[in-house]
C-alpha cells in the first residue's frame, strides 16, 4: 500500500497577454512558509511541560512574595511593640527622677527624719582642721575667719 504524496508547487505569477517571461523583470513575490518534508506541527503535549515550568515559576513567585510581606509585616509590628515598650520605659524612668528629686528636697529629709525620731543638736560644734580640736558654741572672731584656701567670703 502505498501512498502518493501530492507536493504542490507555487503557482507562477500570472502575466498579461503579449509579454514575455523575463527573469529579470517578473515580480519577485514573498517566498510562502512551507513545513520541510517530515515535520509535524507543534502539538499541545509539547507546549505542555513550558507552559507548567511558567506556571510553577509564576506561582514560586506569588509564594516567595507572601513570604517576604508576611515576614516584613512581623518585623514591622515588632518594632513597633519595641518602640511602644521603649516609650513606657522613658515615662517609668522620667517618674522615678521627679521622685528622686522630690525626696532629695532638703525639706523632705527633715521631715523624714522627724518622723523616724530625729532631733536636731542643739549644741552646734565646729572642728578646728589645723588644730584637730572641737569649738563648741560660737566661735570667736578668730576662729570664724579661718582662711580656706580658695574661699573669700
Amino acid at each position: 500500500m502505498a501512498t502518493d504524496t501530492i507536493q504542490r508547487t507555487p503557482a507562477a505569477p500570472r502575466q498579461a497577454p503579449g509579454r514575455r517571461s523575463d527573469p529579470r523583470t517578473r515580480p519577485v513575490t514573498a517566498p510562502r512558509h512551507t513545513r520541510p518534508a517530515g515535520a509535524r506541527p507543534r502539538s499541545r503535549a509539547a507546549r505542555m511541560p513550558f507552559i507548567l515550568l511558567l506556571v510553577g515559576l509564576l506561582g514560586g513567585a506569588l509564594v516567595s512574595l507572601l513570604v517576604i510581606s508576611t515576614t516584613l509585616a512581623q518585623g514591622s509590628f515588632r518594632i513597633t511593640s519595641l518602640q511602644e515598650q521603649n516609650a513606657e520605659l522613658a515615662r517609668q524612668a522620667q517618674t522615678l527622677t521627679n521622685q528622686v528629686a522630690q525626696a532629695g528636697n532638703p525639706a523632705v529629709i527633715a521631715k523624714e527624719a522627724r518622723l523616724l525620731g530625729m532631733r536636731t543638736n542643739p549644741h552646734l560644734g565646729f572642728i578646728d582642721l589645723k588644730t584637730g580640736k572641737l569649738v563648741v558654741g560660737k566661735p570667736s572672731r578668730a576662729e570664724a575667719a579661718i582662711s580656706v584656701p580658695g574661699y573669700t567670703p
